[in-house]
């Protein structure tokens, strides 16, 4: 999801990623939106594991991240490498695109 410097998987229930600094708040805000209640101290990002879902599996992340009427969230790396958050599509936007 995002270039980190370091990142610890699980230590007693809690894992942790240092993102690299232009992108620490996004990376949070995705932690956040799959109810992980990450807290950032020092820019070090720690949450609690869950298990309920396996940060491994893309498609079980991107259904956890899809949104309750079922529009996604979108999000784009730009020129520099930073994640951005890039909106969402309205209903009438989904409309025909299979969405």
């Amino acid at each position: 999801m995002c270039n980190t410097r370091s990142c610890c998987e699980n230590k007693d229930g809690q894992a942790y990623v240092v993102p690299t600094a232009d992108i620490c708040d996004a990376a949070a805000q995705v932690l956040a939106n799959l109810r992980l209640h990450p807290t950032v101290v020092d820019g070090i990002i720690y949450f609690r594991m869950s298990d309920s879902i396996q940060l491994d599996d893309v498609e079980q992340v991107r259904r956890r991240l899809q949104r309750p009427t079922g529009i996604q969230a979108s999000w784009r790396v730009s020129d520099g490498g930073v994640f951005e958050g890039a909106g969402r599509a309205d209903d009438s936007d989904a409309l025909g695109t299979g969405i």
